[in-house]
């Protein structure tokens, strides 16, 4: 190497180091240091699956190895003559490496630099190695302790000569102890009682009710709900529904509410069918791999998507379980992670041979009972429905009221004993003149039996058979009445006789009309025929649709195919036409083996080896997830990627202690959960800092909390809280709330139908709401809700302005605002009362002197604007009016707790 270059190099590395941040530790660490520098940086040309120019740095012999041009990119204990660094350093760029995007930053060429002098010594990726419990740092800060996980968290702020944050105010620290738990507010009196409590275990007393709160399942069931890729439709163009997915989320909620340990909450969705004597519960657990998008159509390859199926299975799997994007693998090997090709289609194998299956379960009594019923219930409808609807089609073969008149007129010469007048059908039907053979007064002879009978049984009580008889049997009908009166009514008392008699056709609807008003409650009135016809014909579409979502007392599981059992092939590009070798089911090398209980490896064997302790990722995993739903953000912020492109942890062993504890505390969710909530880190305010904005403005070193929008369901249950308006039944199947008819029309045109559920129910919380994957509940999109056809492990966050007019003008959340302003405005007390009221109720919290005059003049200004405009303040107040109050002002105290519930604080959780 010539002199130049070596100045070159040494300058370039000197000027890194004086410019560089301190560094966490004099030894570099190569899994969390220098692996990720590779991973982002390089193995997109030098990695696992490319070896450009024969240099590759995922292992060390070829990382250290000659170059297809004799040169070596890495001389361990010597920077100078390492290649690598005079390539990531070139001022020409096309010899600068990486080709593509920014140079490296100083620090990280720092950091290669000082690596490569201390030997350049490699290690596993941090996330494969096993878990060992980390020793407790020592901090200086130990007043500041109050848990295990404080010490990692002070230790590394110091390590950076930071401090950690004072603790939120405790009416703060109350609303975010609700909202990360429970998913609801406060009460305004729990939020005083709790400021006036100083006692030491006052705040731990809270944490315990809440996590034995049944809302608790609701609140987390739906983090994992996420997880599952959890929808009440199958996908695709049809996008039919499930009616019994909900089966799975109940499962879900009720899992989390009896603190199920994590091992056998993932034991059970993987392989709940397999275990001894499996019970219901077990095998609803088993939805998890029901929960995929399906394609029912016809004429599509089987074959084909059945094959998706099971590859939406493993990369399920993988995501939610392992934290790894084991789906890369799927058409090659992977590019970044230990994974080939090979051992991705030998996990698959572990998939190919589910089979789905609907399976009758016993339920409760009261599910049985409850599904009978609405059965009953549903075929005693149609039956009436039917029969209405085959009377209303033969009554187009019944005379016009026009056709009636001139009828009548022609043949009155007819009747045996003529009257001086009759009185016709007037153009609105048969409303001056009917008589009711049907009555106890009215005699039918001469007829044969079965249309004497059918004449004698009230019409609203007549089979289709009676009902098809006499209407087919009463156009050649003759009639002769033994007396008839000019009336306007029928008389009170009188026998009317019928025989046959050729000569004279009938004239008389349904074998004698009855009277106008009966036949309008029945639909059988004249001038609304066809459209009767029509709603009827709509009526029973309708209920077959309701039948749909009856609570049918099935569910769905998967079992194992044990004959005829499927071979699993390598798929060549991923192509299930190409087939390659056979394999069979085995886990990647790289981690810990698996142990099979038979001839053949199964999804138990799998389960089995995730939940082992030898399993380097599955608690690492699971705790970041959980603490990711405390702090906005995990200890890996890529939640769902742990392999070598995902972040390095920035508190690593703080994650391994956590992952310890967890195992060994039996795979306790709550346990973990309280100990993390408990704890200093998470007490902290989340108010900004000036000296973390430059330093860390992600809150990764955690100085502070953090602060974040509540996720959509969220959000429409805290409205629903703050107004009283929330059902807080626990599980059951999906609702509909109220939406836009445009949306209603246009989505739920066919056979998944949005039929509006009821009250109370419509009002119950978000993660009840039907998801339809191809035309969600509109609120839950524009608050950035999954579209579940793939495991999400993370949601984003957006800020946008049509969240703020959704939240102004969505049906749902100006009810809402109503039923607040009713509740101010019933309130005996004064203006500024009933302002302070709405917000203890909305923000936990009074408001200043400033802020409550904001909303008096507010409520002035409204009070006088829509004492101008009474069909307006009408309009907005809707059914929640107040009988003792004016319109004008109802509709001001509306517009006052509008804009409160509209403030970003009432959806904001810090």
């Amino acid at each position: 190497m010539n002199l130049p270059r070596l100045f070159h190099i040494s300058h370039l590395i000197s000027t890194a180091l004086l410019i560089a941040t301190p560094l966490r530790a004099a030894e570099i660490d190569f899994s969390t240091d220098i692996q990720p520098i590779f991973a982002k940086r390089c193995f997109a040309c030098h990695g696992p699956s490319k070896h450009e120019s024969g240099i590759a740095f995922h292992v060390r012999t070829m990382a250290i190895a000659e170059s297809e041009s004799g040169e070596k990119a890495i001389v361990p204990g010597d920077p100078a003559a390492s290649e690598l660094l005079r390539r990531v350093t070139a001022d020409n760029e096309a010899e600068r490496m990486p080709p593509e995007g920014d140079p490296l930053s100083a620090r990280e060429v720092q950091l290669l630099g000082e690596w490569i002098q201390q030997g350049a010594t490699y290690a596993p990726h941090w996330a494969f190695t096993k878990i060992i419990r980390p020793a407790f740092p020592k901090v200086s800060r130990t007043e500041w302790v109050r848990n295990e996980i404080d010490m990692f968290v002070v230790a590394r702020l110091e390590r950076e000569g930071l401090s950690p944050s004072p603790a939120a105010d405790r009416a703060k620290l109350l609303r975010r102890i609700y909202l990360d738990l429970v998913g609801l507010l406060p009460p305004s009196s729990e939020t005083e009682a709790f400021i006036n409590d100083t006692s030491q275990r006052a705040y731990e007393k809270v944490i315990d009710r809440l996590l034995a709160s049944d809302h608790f399942g609701e609140r987390w069931g739906r983090h994992w709900l996420d997880l599952a890729r959890y929808a009440d439709t199958f996908g695709y163009e049809r996008d039919d529904a499930r009616p019994n997915a909900w089966r799975y989320r109940d499962w879900v909620i009720h899992s989390f509410n009896q603190n199920q340990p994590y091992d056998q909450f993932v034991t059970e969705q993987l392989a709940g069918d397999l275990l001894d004597d499996p019970s219901s519960e077990q095998r609803i657990a088993t939805g998890l791999h029901r929960m995929n998008i399906k394609n029912n159509e016809s004429g599509i390859n089987r074959e084909d998507y059945r094959n998706r199926e099971t590859v939406d299975r493993v990369n399920t799997t993988g995501t939610a379980m392992l934290g790894l994007t084991i789906g890369c693998g799927q058409c090659h090997s992977h590019k970044y992670d230990p994974i080939s090709q090979t051992e991705y289609y030998q996990f698959s194998a572990f998939f190919n041979n589910v089979e789905e299956k609907d399976i009758d379960i016993p339920g409760s009594p009261t599910d049985r009972d409850r599904y009978d019923r609405a059965l009953a219930a549903y075929e005693d409808k149609k039956k009436r429905l039917e029969s209405l609807q085959l009377l209303l089609k033969n009554m187009h073969k019944y005379k016009t009221p026009a056709q009636w008149r001139q009828s009548v007129d022609d043949d009155n010469q007819k009747w045996t004993n003529q009257a001086k007048t009759i009185e016709t059908a007037s153009d609105k039907g048969p409303e001056r003149w009917t008589t009711d053979l049907t009555k106890e007064d009215a005699v039918a002879y001469g007829f044969p039996k079965e249309i004497a009978g059918a004449i004698s049984v009230p019409e609203n009580e007549r089979t289709a058979e009676q009902l098809n008889l006499l209407n087919e049997f009463h156009p050649s009908l003759n009639v002769k009445v033994s007396e008839i009166s000019a009336c306007v009514r029928p008389p009170s008392q009188r026998l009317d006789t019928l025989n046959l008699d050729d000569s004279l056709s009938s004239t008389l609807s349904s074998v004698g009309s009855r009277a106008l008003e009966q036949d309008a409650a029945a639909g059988l009135f004249w001038n609304s025929l066809e459209s009767r016809f029509d709603d009827v014909r709509k009526s029973i579409r309708q209920l077959s649709v309701e039948k749909r979502h009856l609570p049918k007392p099935y569910i769905m599981t998967v079992s194992e195919v044990t004959k005829d059992r499927r071979d699993t092939h390598l798929l060549i590009r991923g192509d299930f036409k190409n087939k390659g070798r056979e394999v069979v089911a085995a886990t990647p090398a790289i981690f810990n083996p698996l142990s099979v209980r038979g001839e053949i490896p199964d999804r138990l064997d799998l389960a089995r080896w995730i939940i082992s302790r030898d399993n380097p990722l599955t608690s690492r995993v699971a705790v970041n997830h959980l603490w990711s739903h405390l702090f906005g953000a995990g200890i890996v912020t890529s939640t769902d990627d742990f392999g070598t492109q995902g972040e390095s942890p920035s508190h690593p062993e703080l994650l391994d202690w956590l992952a310890n504890e967890f195992v060994e505390s039996q795979w306790d969710r709550k346990k973990l959960i309280k100990t993390i909530v408990l704890s200093a880190t998470y007490r902290q305010t989340a108010r900004g800092r000036p000296d973390l904005q430059m330093i860390d403005p992600q809150n990764q070193l955690l100085a502070r909390q953090s602060r974040f929008r509540v996720e959509s369901e969220i959000v429409r249950d805290l409205f629903l809280d703050a107004a009283d308006l929330l059902y807080r039944r626990i599980g059951g199947p999906t609702i509909h709330p109220a939406v836009p008819t445009a949306v209603s029309e246009l989505g739920y045109k066919y056979k998944t139908r949005w039929i509006v559920s009821s009250n109370p129910e419509r009002y119950r919380r978000g993660l009840y709401i039907f998801f339809k994957r191809t035309n969600p509940y509109p609120s839950l999109t524009i608050f950035d809700s999954p579209e579940s056809n793939l495991c999400q492990a993370k949601r984003n966050r957006s800020n946008t302005p049509l969240q703020a007019l959704t939240t102004l003008n969505d049906p749902v959340f100006v009810e809402c605002a109503r039923a607040m302003g009713q509740l101010l405005a019933r309130k005996r007390a004064d203006h500024d009362s009933r302002i302070q009221f709405a917000a203890r109720k909305c923000l936990s919290r009074s408001l200043s002197p400033a802020e409550v005059k904001t909303l008096l003049d507010l409520f002035e200004a409204e009070k006088t604007w829509y004492g101008g405009h009474s069909e307006d303040a009408i309009q907005l107040v809707g059914e929640y009016g107040t009988s003792n109050v004016a319109n004008s002002e109802a509709a001001a105290w509306v517009a006052v707790a509008r804009t409160i519930l509209n403030l970003d604080e009432f959806v904001t959780r810090e």
